[in-house]
């Protein structure tokens, strides 16, 4: 098998793992709001935490400066600012479900980007980009518990959260074959600037969108 070959299988690997945290939610019978909502904060802690330090951190030493990082973190952050001014339920009056498709479309937003990062690492180390699979992987579990909760919480049923999750599953796919059929003309410095986007997007939908969704539906709960 050759490098680009095993990068490809790798990055699938890690982009399948979204699947998991879907049926850790989805096909529970019984789960309380309450439960779903601190799961969902935790989801936000770990995005933040694994953009703050291991992507940005990873971005700065392979470019070997801050500024084109962060122009790149807050281009992701641009992205979702836009995301969330369209209204994707519209007259419907349902903050909970415009909440719940915008996160589901930022993470697969962010998928794009992020299903290059494992095949191009395997490009430049087999085993950076083994560690890189294992990472992205983990880190797709809770993406995929993020978008299975927040659908679950908006009313959507089994079909339509299945269909989310897929989405944003198969985004990062797209983003792999990408590069797939790029071969190896995607540059460290390349793979580097979209790490930096991925952290902008991350952080952003846990910020604006995560942690207020949870702090909302517990609050209800605690006046309810």
């Amino acid at each position: 098998m050759s490098t680009l070959a095993l990068g490809l299988f790798l990055a699938l690997f890690a982009a399948a793992s979204t699947m998991i945290g879907w049926a850790l939610i989805a096909l529970r019978k019984e789960v309380s709001e309450r439960f779903l909502a601190f799961t969902l904060l935790l989801v936000a802690g770990a995005m933040i935490a694994v953009s703050a330090v291991q992507i940005l951190p990873s971005s700065f030493r392979t470019i070997g400066s801050a500024a084109q990082p962060l122009l790149w973190f807050f281009i992701g952050v641009f992205l979702i600012w836009i995301l969330t001014r369209i209204d994707f339920i519209a007259h419907s009056g349902s903050r909970v479900a415009q909440s719940a498709f915008v996160i589901s479309i930022a993470i697969g937003l962010h998928n794009l980007p992020e299903g290059t990062t494992t095949i191009a690492s395997t490009l430049i180390d087999v085993e950076t980009g083994i560690t890189t699979a294992i990472v992205v992987a983990l880190h797709n579990i809770p993406e995929g518990i993020a978008i299975a909760t927040t659908s679950r919480l908006a009313g959507f049923g089994k079909a339509r959260t299945l269909l989310l999750t897929l989405l944003a599953t198969i985004a990062e796919i797209v983003g792999a074959f990408a590069v797939f059929l790029l071969g190896e003309g995607l540059s460290n410095v390349g793979s580097a600037r979209l790490l930096a986007l991925v952290a902008g997007i991350m952080v952003t939908i846990s910020a604006r969108e995560l942690i207020p969704f949870s702090a909302r539906i517990l609050l209800a709960k605690r006046n309810g």
